[in-house]
C-alpha cells in the first residue's frame, strides 16, 4: 500500500483512507458465513449482530486505545458505510460483548486459515526465491496487554532488577514471508512459555522447498527439538522432513548462514 522507502502506514491510516469495502474484498460475507457454518455459530434467526458484523466490529474495536464506548461508536460508522443494511444507531455495548461471546475460537481459526490458504494460492510465486525456495522467518516479540487481573494470572508480568512491571505481557511468535511480510501462523502465549515453545508449534507448517530463517536467539533449538518439551510447556512437536532450518552466526568480519538441523531433501 506504501511505496519503497515510504512510512508504511497504519490499519486505521488505510481505513479512514479506503474504508471497510477494500477489506471486505479479502474476508468476504461468504468466508464469515461458511466459518460460522463449519464451528456450529451461525445464527439461527435474522439479526442484527451477525458473525460478519461482530467480527469486523472486534478487529476495529482493537485498533483505538479509547474507551471500548468510543471505540464501538466509531466502528460501527465504519462497518455501517460497508453494510448499509445495518441501523443508524449503534449498538450497546452490553449487546456487542454478548454476541461475541457467541463467536468461539474455532471460528477465528477457521476464518484465519481459510485466509492463508487464498493468499497461499495467490502469491505463491511472489513468497519464492531461487530454486523456488520459500524464504520464510520466524521471531518473537512481547507485547503490552491491558492491565486486568485475570489476564495478568494467565499472562504474567515481566521482571528485572528494578521489580515487577505495572502491566501483563504475552509473546507472540510468528511465522512470517520474507518477501511479503504475510503472517502464515503465529502463537500468542504466556510468558512463562519461552520462544522455542511457540517455534516447536510453528515448524509443523513447513513444506518442501521451505527455507526459514532463525536470529541467534535459537541457537539452542536443535537440543530443544531433540528432547521433550518441558513439564509445564506446550506439547512437544516434531520436525516433519521436508524443510530446511537455517540460523544466522556472526563470524569476525563476516556474517553467513549455518545450518541448525540436518538439511532434509527439497
Amino acid at each position: 500500500m506504501s511505496g519503497i522507502g515510504s512510512t508504511p502506514r497504519s490499519t486505521g491510516a488505510l481505513l479512514q483512507s479506503l474504508g471497510l469495502t477494500r477489506f471486505r474484498k479479502i474476508l468476504t460475507p461468504e468466508e464469515f458465513g461458511i466459518a460460522a457454518e463449519r464451528t456450529g455459530c451461525a445464527p439461527k434467526r435474522e439479526r442484527i449482530l451477525i458473525p460478519e458484523v461482530v467480527g469486523w466490529l472486534m478487529m476495529l474495536v482493537a485498533l483505538h486505545a479509547e474507551s471500548m464506548t468510543q471505540g464501538l461508536i466509531r466502528a460501527w460508522g465504519w462497518v455501517r458505510t460497508a453494510c448499509p443494511g445495518l441501523p443508524q444507531d449503534g449498538v450497546t455495548e452490553e449487546a456487542f460483548c454478548l454476541a461475541r461471546k457467541q463467536l468461539p475460537l474455532s471460528f477465528w481459526r477457521t476464518l484465519w486459515n481459510g485466509l492463508v490458504s487464498r493468499y497461499e494460492e495467490t502469491f505463491d510465486s511472489t513468497m519464492r526465491w531461487k530454486w523456488g525456495l520459500r524464504i520464510l522467518a520466524v521471531d518473537g516479540s512481547d507485547v503490552d496487554l491491558p492491565n486486568h487481573p485475570e489476564v495478568a494470572r494467565f499472562f504474567t508480568r515481566p521482571k528485572n532488577d528494578k521489580g515487577q512491571a505495572k502491566r501483563p505481557q504475552g509473546r507472540l511468535v510468528a511465522l512470517c514471508s520474507v518477501f511479503t511480510g504475510f503472517c502464515l501462523a503465529f502463537k500468542f502465549t504466556s510468558l512463562r512459555f519461552t520462544e522455542h515453545a511457540a517455534l516447536a508449534h510453528l515448524i509443523r507448517r513447513l513444506a518442501k522447498k521451505d527455507l526459514l530463517l532463525l536470529d541467534r536467539g535459537f541457537f539452542s533449538l536443535c537440543r530443544h527439538l531433540a528432547n521433550p518439551a518441558p513439564r509445564g510447556s506446550l506439547p512437544h512437536a516434531n520436525l516433519q522432513s521436508g524443510g530446511r532450518i537455517c540460523q544466522a552466526n556472526e563470524t569476525p568480519g563476516t556474517t553467513r548462514m549455518d545450518r541448525l538441523l540436518p538439511s532434509f531433501p527439497l
